[in-house]
């Protein structure tokens, strides 16, 4: 798969994070020294999440590609599917926030928002070589991921308010175009 793709991809994993990260500073504003930490910390988890979904992926495949391209189908719409369900939440209903001012919380956070990375690394896994996507997969994930959770930290810090249904109906829709380009129309 081609790094276009993987960007297309990063933005679909870190757009959902950026509206619980900006939820939660809405709640506990930190100082944007602190935002720089806990933006980095959230990316690093992810980044491991997916590798290490991706690595126990390539354990997993089967070997015959036509199987293994449905598994990868299989697994990224159900990530798109869970994606969708807080999109469609009741407005009167309050997003959950939680107080990223304590680094444990922070942790945790990453790792309650990084299980759909783990999902799309572990059907990534069944369609590309860990060791040959390696780098081409973290990076991307990485620097968007940053940029946007530290974009979702100033938003909350000045209460801006944000369209967080579609931002992840975005972020669904370019799952979904990543899922079927990569099962359907690869060599």
């Amino acid at each position: 798969m081609s790094v276009l793709e993987y960007i297309i991809l990063a933005f679909a994993l870190s757009m959902p994070v950026m509206v619980t990260v900006r939820g939660c500073a809405l709640k506990t504003p930190i100082r944007l020294t602190r935002g720089l930490a806990v933006s980095i910390l959230i990316a690093l988890e992810h980044v491991l999440l997916i590798l290490a979904g991706m690595y126990i992926g390539n354990m997993l495949r089967f070997g015959f590609p036509e199987y293994d391209n449905l598994v990868y189908l299989g697994l990224l719409v159900v990530v798109a599917f869970r994606m969708v369900i807080p999109a469609f939440r009741k407005k009167e209903r309050e997003l959950p926030a939680y107080n990223i001012a304590n680094w444990t919380t922070v942790l945790l956070l990453g790792v309650a928002t990084g299980i759909n990375t783990l999902f799309v690394g572990l059907g990534l896994g069944f369609r590309v070589s860990f060791a040959a996507d390696l780098w081409r997969v973290a990076i991307p994930l990485f620097v968007i991921l940053f940029v946007l959770c530290y974009l979702a930290i100033m938003l909350g810090r000045q209460k801006k308010e944000m369209r967080a249904r579609r931002w992840q109906l975005i972020a669904v829709l370019f799952l979904l175009i990543f899922a079927i380009k990569g099962a359907f129309f690869s060599n």
